[in-house]
């Protein structure tokens, strides 16, 4: 116990020992360091719940008093040394820091585009009249569903296309092209697999190109607004049809989509975006 506790107490110590406001008392001094009071109080609610009754006894508080004394002492050697003034030391310092910051940067980012993605879908609405509707003028979709597997490969330049088909042409395995080079990483990581897709799933553009096609069979190289593709058909098979009560939510789904998607072209435009895919590959 006395270990495992010992190790949880110094992976979590993170606190500044000196810091404290004037009022709270010091429970040890090592040097110039003082452990105080409310540092003591701030380790013991850190502490993971299973060790909380524990730690609340005399035993358990002591051991941590002793546990932050041992860590401090070590600290305050390792300063006295001049551990803290090496190259090494102040290099894996700063990389750290470094590290932290974007890892601050990102989580921000992460958390303003979850906050507001959730906003955006919430004001998206659907009467049940509008499915409908869409169920009405799509009844082929759903009266005669179709479902297919192919293999995918999507890059951001015509050239890394061109060469990617000039492989496929020579007889290389679409799926080891597709791992290589494809930046639908999803996919790219199953050789270019998606399975299982039905009928009116996929981006208009490139369902377009797979129904063209017979099992078995490669497209060439074409664009879209998401970059330059290559389809290999696997196979295409009739399901059976669907319901208009168990369409609802793939239509309100398919809805919310193209609804999120016009939003988004809409504010591209408004922000006057331009991008440039013809970069150099390293």
């Amino acid at each position: 116990m006395n270990k495992v506790f010992f190790a949880i107490v110094v992976s979590i110590t993170a606190f500044n020992l000196s810091s404290c406001n004037k009022d709270s008392r010091i429970v040890a001094k090592i040097g110039g360091v003082k452990i105080t009071e409310t540092v003591l109080n701030e380790k013991l609610a850190s502490m993971p719940p299973e060790y909380q009754n524990y730690i609340n006894k005399p035993s358990g508080r002591k051991q941590l008093i002793d546990a932050l004394v041992r860590e401090a002492v070590v600290v305050e050697s390792a300063k006295k040394s001049g551990v803290d003034k090496r190259v090494e030391y102040k290099n894996a310092v700063k990389e750290f820091a470094s590290e932290q910051k974007k890892q601050f940067i990102e989580y921000k980012k992460s958390l303003l585009i979850g906050t507001y993605i959730k906003e955006v879908h919430k004001s998206i609405h659907f009467a049940d009249e509008d499915i409908k509707a869409y169920y009405n003028k799509n009844i082929e979709l759903f009266d005669k569903p179709m479902g297919y597997t192919i293999r995918h490969i999507l890059v951001s330049d015509l050239q890394t296309a061109k060469n990617a088909y000039e492989r496929l042409q020579k007889g290389e395995n679409f799926a080891k092209v597709a791992k290589e080079v494809s930046k639908d990483d999803t996919s790219a990581l199953n050789g270019g697999l998606i399975g299982s897709l039905k009928r009116g799933e996929l981006v208009p553009e490139v369902e377009q190109v797979v129904l063209s096609l017979k099992n078995n069979e490669m497209s060439g190289i074409f664009e879209t607004p998401y970059g330059y593709h290559i389809i290999f058909k696997i196979s295409e098979n009739r399901l059976p049809p669907i319901s208009f009560d168990k369409a609802r939510e793939i239509i309100k789904g398919t809805l919310e989509r193209e609804k999120f998607n016009n939003w988004f072209t809409q504010e591209k435009q408004n922000l006057g975006v331009k991008i440039n895919y013809d970069i150099p590959n390293y």
